[in-house]
């Protein structure tokens, strides 16, 4: 059966004629497409050292009848392995097919999450899903549920909202020492998406030195667990909030995370904007220091008792001094 114009990304072991490229990477190239089949993406599933040798963008799909056709699965890359490094040497993945999303990780036992993936060096779009998304749930259990809906209580919400909710509980620890060290790394990328950009469940992360911009969604970084690093980077907040606890920044459990000398973006007014630069749900001794913040005059929101932030040196400044984002990644 032929497999033309299926588009996959595949893991090939020759060493890459590029004079930039580390000989030693294992070069992710592509597969021509059929325009009868729908767009897949292969997994990578052994640890290892990966990287682009040229940029890579899956294409739109469209029928007279249907209009554009969306794809319904995993991220043009998919990692099922801890211990991964995927640089992109400064080439662009661009998941441009509706419904497709940029980099995935998922558990491959219900217990035990990939660790140590490495992202770095490079530009991942996606034009209708999520940038990076490591095994983060479907919503917080405490605002995009209860606060979507008007604050209703939990007997009242729709059956797809209460299986939805039963399903969260279920993959959510108990608290925020009980998540399991995953210690990713996002550094040096350029990031745009919709829905959530970064999205990780997980403790000790870190993203830095990076452009981080979301449109329509939750948030650019949206973290569940302890121990978080953001710093150095430019996060824009574009277009309508999808929940009411939307942000820039958004956190679930994570106790001791910090957050400092970062350029937070809201380009949202209105009833559109989110009601804060950063929302914590869960976390405590969150540290906030050293950001500066356009486009909008809350820094922080608690959405619960147990959440609270210990702010310093953090800066409001007019919408017109926001820093250049157009240039090489995590480039201020």
């Amino acid at each position: 059966m032929k497999l033309l114009n299926i588009l996959c990304i595949v893991i090939v072991s020759t060493l890459s004629s590029y004079g930039h490229v580390e000989a030693s990477c294992i070069s992710i190239e592509t597969v021509n497409p059929d325009e009868f089949m729908w767009v897949v993406a292969k997994e990578i599933k052994q640890s290892g050292e990966y990287c682009l040798t040229h940029s890579i963008t899956t294409p739109r799909r469209s029928s007279f009848s249907e209009g554009e056709r969306s794809y319904d699965g995993s991220g043009v890359l998919t990692i099922r392995a801890s211990n991964i490094v995927i640089d992109f040497h400064e080439f662009t993945l661009n998941a441009d097919t509706k419904g497709m999303g940029g980099v995935s990780s998922s558990y491959w036992k219900k217990t035990l999450g990939n660790q140590n993936i490495t992202i770095r060096n490079g530009t991942l779009k996606s034009r209708t899903r999520s940038g990076i998304d490591f095994n983060r749930p479907n919503g917080s259990i405490f605002t995009d549920f209860y606060y979507l809906v008007g604050g209703v209580t939990k007997e009242d919400l729709l059956e797809s909202q209460k299986r939805d909710l039963r399903e969260t509980l279920e993959i959510l620890p108990k608290s925020a020492d009980a998540y399991q060290k995953t210690e990713h790394l996002i550094e040096r990328m350029k990031i745009e998406s919709k829905i959530v950009t970064i999205g990780m469940k997980g403790a000790s992360n870190i993203i830095r030195n990076s452009t981080i911009e979301i449109t329509d969604g939750h948030a650019a970084i949206y973290l569940f667990g302890p121990n978080q690093l953001i710093e150095n980077n430019i996060i824009i907040f574009k277009g309508k909030a999808a929940v009411e606890s939307a942000a820039a920044i958004k956190l679930h459990q994570a106790d001791g995370t910090i957050i400092r000398n970062n350029d937070i973006i809201i380009e949202s007014m209105g009833d559109e904007a989110p009601k804060a630069a950063i929302s914590l749900i869960g976390s405590k001794d969150v540290v906030i220091e050293n950001n500066r913040i356009y486009g909008i005059n809350t820094l922080v929101k608690n959405w619960d008792e147990k959440s609270n932030s210990i702010d310093k040196n953090n800066a409001f400044r007019s919408l017109f001094r926001r820093p250049l984002t157009i240039g090489e990644p995590g480039v201020h």
